[in-house]
């Protein structure tokens, strides 16, 4: 057999891409596919997602294959197979743990990709509700951006994540989760008044550590 190399698996994602495999071949494939996730070449492996992606076999199986390339070494493995799970609808549920550990990920497109697709899966991502909020005080805008949206595409299940977002030292992130809770609850009483107690206690730190300051128009301002 020809060695994997990325020429080899460039020929036959374009043949699985355009032409399609006849059926005979589509099982060997899947195996030579499954085999390519260890090659050392992460080119060969990012190929190999792309290819899986598309082969015809069970959802399940591709599934559990783009989870595995998750975990793959190398960054533009993991955010391939990340962007892939998307298109799989209810089919990527099994994949929600591995989404999740995502979400910490040390490339910020990884995080950003697997919140996209945790947004795409609705309430039936709702464990990751958590380290979704987390990623309301990341650096980039977009990365934000897509949380946020993931968070709303869960909805009320992810209110208690939420809620524990108002409860964070960080001043933006309990705004941002305050404005979620409003978009996705507007008229839960409960969150309102979390909110509102949010707010108190962070005018009251806010007072606290004026009064604690030794500029004396600072101190003039909060006891006016």
């Amino acid at each position: 057999m020809e060695p994997l190399t990325p020429q080899v698996m460039h020929k036959l994602v374009f043949t699985i891409l355009v032409h399609g495999l006849p059926d005979a071949q589509t099982s060997v494939a899947h195996d030579i596919l499954l085999d390519a996730q260890g090659n050392p070449n992460p080119q060969v492996r990012e190929l190999a997602v792309v290819a899986l992606a598309e082969l015809p076999v069970p959802a399940a199986k591709r599934v559990s294959a783009l989870a595995k390339a998750l975990r793959d070494t190398h960054a533009r493995v993991r955010r391939r197979a990340a962007r892939a799970l998307g298109d799989f609808g209810v089919h990527a549920i099994p994949a929600v743990p591995v989404l999740t550990a995502g979400l910490t990920d040390s490339d910020i497109s990884v995080r950003r990709d697997c919140a996209g697709t945790l947004g795409r899966l609705g309430p039936a991502a709702t464990p990751a509700a958590s380290a979704l909020v987390l990623l309301l005080i990341e650096p980039e805008t977009r990365s934000r951006v897509v949380a946020a949206t993931a968070l709303k595409r869960i909805g009320r299940t992810a209110l208690p994540a939420l809620l524990e977002g108002l409860q964070q030292p960080d001043y933006e992130l309990r705004e941002r989760c305050a404005r979620l809770l409003t978009s996705i609850a507007p008229t839960d009483a409960s969150v309102a008044q979390a909110i509102r107690i949010a707010a108190e206690e962070a005018n009251n730190e806010h007072r606290r550590r004026a009064m604690e300051s030794t500029d004396p128009a600072l101190v003039a301002l909060v006891t006016v």
